[in-house]
């Protein structure tokens, strides 16, 4: 660990040093025409780091074949002096051949030796990424650890013999519900392979709680806490604001349910809102109980006295109450050597290997930062293409811009979809999405983008968190829509409008000359609301991208979904719901679209290869996408505001990840006039 720590920093210090150097070399001749050229003198040190590289390589070549000669050297002046004396025995000669002997009986016995038994160790802290490491220079230690990571781990240990089981720390991992339900499967693989699964914890609280329920047994460290909560949501209302300021929002919403402009226009929820949302909570509510009581064999009526109960139990109570099956000391000891044995060894790895990097060599390291993924594939390969956070025109951004946040740019994907579809190796395609919708148009193209690909291989849909509004616009395309059962999906619907400052403008003394040319020349002024010629047309406008909306739903499901009426307007629902409603098709993740798809396609274990995409982002493009031309978008690599890494301290990074998602498609307004979006936040804690 403390390696990997240096690792990261001598990188960090490479990297603040390289951006330094490109800073100033940009800056020291700022003509026009210069500035045309960055792209090729960032290429040009490319180059010119890689050929340092390779001639490094190629000195510690030189002298590595040195060193063996002088080895060689050595060996054969040995020998002579060796034959030149009166050294060998035949005594000796016996002796030194019944040696050989036993070392060979020693070898044989040690292969018919039983391997040691082994216990995994697995670590759950704060959240897990959800796809590739971003960034080609860090590696996935470093990038921490993702969802993939963990399930590939516990299928190591179903599938080895020697494991006797694994031990799962939950050290307060901030998880979503659909990634608990998908680990909590996996656990159950575990077991019924025949593997002891335990998880240990100093506190729970609901979600690690929740997942600790699919294992064989839960300890509690002595004095710990199990902290049970229902289900609770904040939605905030912002048109008391926006009046206090000067501002309103005018937007104009196609969807009884669908309830996106109500958050900046009201000042607090319709009808129809009350009804969508309490229809959603009601199921995850359901599902968390529901979750807890088969897991711990209790009656819903005794799980439900828990939540408010645990709040104030001993850890004498929580055993006593059949919510933790053993209370332990730190080391486990007490606990490990009567379900263990005390003969077994602790692995914290399970076939996660980690990749040596030499730090004393500056020059692989300048080489680590400018390396790009080898983008081939070499035999029968499946692509798992993510696509996570709100949906804009141009490009996708990884956690840079105004919220820290990932975004789906259509122009990203669709090259992506595209390259999957014009590579013979790649025989089918898994969407990975979790996405609460964004911009109608780039829904559109990427929906286009996933049928042609469609066309030509499959393309299975697997839908994380969230596949709302325009995130289910891209899902529906797909072959096969698999859902995790607490998965948030539907809400088809557009919202478009503007935000008026007029108000604003006056308040602050600021005096605005309009100009402007033309029918709808100033439709989107900032000064004054639509008039109702201009409000009537953004309607009919908004109503035919609903139109075209349904029409996709209803292409991509076919009979499968014969009424889409009855799941559109707006309407929300759970993965449950939506595989029993016709929107989706199974309950599973990635592993079970990857199961279905292989199996489809006639494809044994062993006999394919999985790519991830998007590929890591090199440095060179990093360092373009900084100092280069970028169109403008949400996707800007501006760095975060203060507050923003205020509101993720606070919130956490798991449920930051949900709310800046819904932010960053909000802002979306300034671009773009309508969108298909899911406007409110739900964590659940």
């Amino acid at each position: 660990m403390k390696i990997s720590r240096y690792i990261s920093v001598n990188r960090l210090t490479v990297l603040l040093g390289l951006i330094a150097f490109m800073a100033v070399a940009w800056l020291a001749e700022p003509t026009l025409a210069e500035w045309s050229g960055r792209g090729v003198e960032v290429g040009a040190l490319k180059t010119e780091v890689s050929a340092v590289t390779d001639e490094a390589q190629a000195q510690n070549t030189q002298t590595e074949s040195s060193d063996q000669a002088e080895a060689q050297e050595v060996d054969a002046a040995e020998q002579v002096e060796a034959e030149a004396g009166d050294g060998t025995s035949e005594a000796a000669e016996e002796a030194a051949e019944s040696g050989v002997e036993t070392s060979d009986d020693e070898a044989v016995e040690a292969e018919d030796a039983e391997p040691t038994p082994v216990v995994g160790w697995l670590v759950l802290s704060e959240s897990l990424r959800d796809g590739p490491v971003p960034f080609a220079w860090l590696t996935a230690e470093e990038a921490g650890p993702s969802l993939g990571d963990v399930l590939d781990q516990l299928d190591y240990v179903a599938g080895h013999e020697e494991y006797l089981g694994v031990v799962i720390y939950m050290d307060m991992p901030a998880l979503s519900l659909s990634q608990v339900l998908t680990i909590a499967e996996k656990i159950a693989e575990v077991r019924d392979a025949g593997k002891l699964v335990m998880t240990y914890g100093e506190a729970y609280d609901t979600m690690g709680y929740l997942l600790a329920c699919s294992a064989d047994m839960i300890l509690l460290q002595h004095k710990g806490e199990v902290r049970l909560s229902g289900v609770a949501v904040e939605e905030m209302y912002l048109a008391g604001l926006l009046e206090k300021i000067g501002a309103k929002a005018d937007l104009v919403q196609v969807g009884k349910y669908k309830g996106a402009s109500e958050a900046l226009m009201r000042t607090g929820p319709s009808e129809a809102w009350n009804q969508n949302f309490d229809a959603l909570l009601d199921d995850l509510y359901d599902q968390i109980i529901g979750q807890i009581a088969d897991g711990r064999g209790l009656a819903r009526s005794e799980v439900e006295a828990l939540l408010g109960d645990s709040w104030v139990m001993q850890d004498v109570d929580y055993l006593r109450r059949r919510v933790v099956d053993r209370l332990t000391d730190r080391d486990l000891v007490d606990v490990t050597e009567v379900e263990f044995g005390d003969s077994f060894i602790w692995d914290d790895s399970m076939g996660l290997g980690d990749a040596e990097v030499n730090i004393n060599n500056p020059m692989m390291l300048f080489g680590l930062l400018f390396r790009e993924q080898d983008t081939r594939t070499h035999r029968p390969t499946i692509a798992v293409v993510h696509a996570t956070g709100a949906i804009h025109s141009g490009e996708s951004s990884h956690g840079q811009g105004l919220f820290d946040s990932q975004s789906i740019g259509s122009r990203t994907l669709v090259e992506v979809l595209g390259d999957t579809r014009d590579d013979e190796n790649i025989k089918g395609v898994i969407l990975r999405i979790s996405s609460p919708g964004g911009s109608a148009l780039a829904s559109e193209i990427i929906w286009q983008a996933v049928r042609d690909l469609g066309e030509q291989k499959p393309v299975f849909v697997s839908v994380g968190s969230m596949a709302a509004s325009g995130g289910y616009y891209i899902a529906c395309a797909g072959d096969e829509v698999y859902l995790s059962p607490s998965s948030i999906v539907g809400s088809i619907g557009v919202v478009g409008g503007k935000i008026v400052l007029g108000g604003l403008y006056e308040w602050a003394g600021i005096q605005i000359h309009r100009r402007s040319r033309g029918p709808m020349g100033d439709i989107f002024n900032s000064v004054e609301p639509f008039t109702e010629d201009q409000r009537a047309t953004v309607r009919k406008s908004m109503e035919l991208i609903y139109d075209q909306f349904v029409q996709r739903v209803t292409i991509g499901r076919g009979t499968r979904l014969p009424d889409v009426g009855s799941v559109a307007e707006g309407r929300l629902f759970t993965g449950r719901q939506a595989v029993e409603n016709g929107m989706g098709d199974k309950l599973g993740g990635v592993a079970e679209a990857m199961a279905d798809m292989t199996t489809e396609l006639g494809m044994e274990d062993g006999e394919y290869d999985v790519v991830h995409l998007p590929r890591a982002m090199s440095l060179q493009s990093f360092l373009n996408s900084m100092f280069g031309a970028q169109s403008p978008s949400v996707s800007s690599s501006a760095p975060a505001l203060p507050w923003v890494q205020t509101a993720k301290q606070v919130l956490g990074p798991g449920a930051w990840s949900v709310v800046s998602d819904t932010m960053q498609g909000l802002m979306l307004l300034r671009d773009e006039p309508v969108l298909t979006l899911m406007p409110n936040a739900i964590i659940i804690r």
